[in-house]
């Protein structure tokens, strides 16, 4: 997985989903161009992309391992998502209707967490429904548990996202060459971005071995 740039000149994140998709060796690839824009549209995430809005930005990423123009001109296809979310909703029940996922707390998508949190979501529901005598006790429970958990990770996509590390790079090198990010970036502070955002996500190894044990 490669996370490289800044939204304000270009970042782009970029992975691989299957490998040798055609007995040739080939990958199939998913890519992500996000760029600050003052033009907002109205949110349709079904929106075919247009590679003239964004591949200049990307015009001189050429490395030796992968070359960018050459990816984004080869995609089969481009969609236009928008970056949005919503400020936290004060509650998620209505009698026997509850919110879950996307629905309960859209947030813009750093770090996984629209699939993360709407898995976790759908693990506290069973819980809370089997523990319970009623419907509503049950939703209530899993509202009391999972919307304070969702909404710090919402405002916390906000200010320090896991990319956040990006910005401190881009903003420490002026968005100039460097050969080795330790230069630029200890580890100290990078193990800080990371351990931080998973705590607030819930993702630290302590989180995994409870939900486990």
């Amino acid at each position: 997985m490669i996370r490289a740039g800044w939204l304000s000149h270009g970042k782009m994140v970029i992975y691989p989903i299957r490998n040798d998709i055609d007995e040739e060796g080939h990958q199939l690839i998913n890519w992500v161009a996000e760029i600050d824009t003052p033009e907002h549209l109205e949110r349709d995430c079904n929106r075919r992309g247009k590679l003239e809005d964004f591949l200049p930005a990307f015009a001189d990423w050429h490395f030796d391992w992968l070359d960018i123009p050459a990816l984004l001109r080869n995609a089969e296809v481009i969609l236009e998502f928008p970056m949005v979310d919503q400020d936290p909703l004060p509650r998620w029940s209505h009698g026997r209707a509850t919110l879950l996922g996307d629905a309960a707390h859209p947030m813009v998508p750093r770090g996984s967490n629209g699939a993360g949190q709407s898995i976790l979501d759908a693990v506290a529901r069973a819980k809370h429904r089997t523990a319970t005598s009623t419907i509503e006790a049950g939703l209530a429970a899993y509202e009391a548990e999972r919307l304070p958990a969702t909404a710090a990770i919402v405002l916390q996509n906000r200010a320090n996202p896991p990319d956040a590390i990006l910005r401190a790079v881009f903003l420490r090198t002026s968005d100039k060459p460097f050969k080795r990010i330790e230069d630029v970036i200890s580890q100290k502070e990078l193990l800080a971005f990371t351990v931080g955002y998973k705590k607030v996500a819930g993702y630290t190894l302590e989180d995994v071995a409870r939900r486990m044990a």
